[in-house]
């Protein structure tokens, strides 16, 4: 074999076995498969309501019942033997529930309404918990406004001070700002030259300055 002859074999043979790696180099790497969508939450079951106790939105969606047995909500379990309250798109608003439901360090027990985009509306307090500089106690009725600050509540024993009033009863109302709007008296108060009997109603402007009239429909 010619010198020439023998360098055109090595030059063939370089190229036979360096050309596959060079391609192997050259090509992209496979992109990854697109993760798998994640599964839409079942949505629950229709409540089994107690005969003769349906009662309906116009549009003959379930509004209201008297629960058969248990009905599991999301997170909430609906007691039976106890009443269901629907909004009329079909999502939860009022039931009694087993154990307790925690909202934003809030925890309720027993009863539990909501708001229809599913926030938390009214319930009764499990575990103490401050709105501001007000204290809800564990037995209480708290009721929220949509944004979350204190609206009204309705105290679980005797006159409890709050904002400086000796209040008591179901009749406590909230400004969204935290200040007192409405009070019932515990106990004789005297505001400035007036002494004022257990059982008034007072209310406040959003600045906490007395107003009057004062009745149970004032806004």
């Amino acid at each position: 074999m010619s010198r020439r002859d023998a360098t055109v074999s090595a030059a063939t043979i370089a190229i036979l076995v360096l050309g596959p790696l060079a391609c192997r180099k050259a090509e992209a790497p496979a992109a990854d498969p697109p993760p798998a969508a994640a599964a839409a939450a079942p949505a629950p079951a229709d409540p089994s309501c107690k005969d003769g106790s349906r009662r309906d939105h116009p549009d003959g969606k379930l509004k209201e019942c008297l629960l058969a047995a248990d009905w599991v909500y999301g997170p909430y379990t609906c007691r039976m033997n106890w009443s269901v309250v629907l909004h009329p798109d079909g999502k939860l608003k009022e039931c009694k529930i087993a154990g307790t439901a925690t909202f934003d360090g809030l925890v309720v027990k027993e009863s539990l309404a909501l708001y229809e985009d599913g926030r938390f509306r009214r319930g009764v307090v499990a575990a103490a918990k401050t709105f501001g500089d007000v204290e809800a106690r564990e037995g209480d009725w708290v009721t929220l406004y949509p944004g979350g600050a204190l609206n009204r509540l309705e105290l679980f024993g005797g006159p409890r001070t709050i904002q400086g009033y000796p209040c008591k009863g179901s009749e406590n109302y909230f400004h969204e700002n935290g200040r007192l709007k409405k009070c019932t008296l515990g106990e004789v108060f005297k505001q400035g030259e007036k002494e004022l009997p257990a059982g008034t109603l007072l209310c406040f402007d959003a600045n906490g300055q007395p107003t009057e009239p004062c009745t149970l429909m004032t806004p």
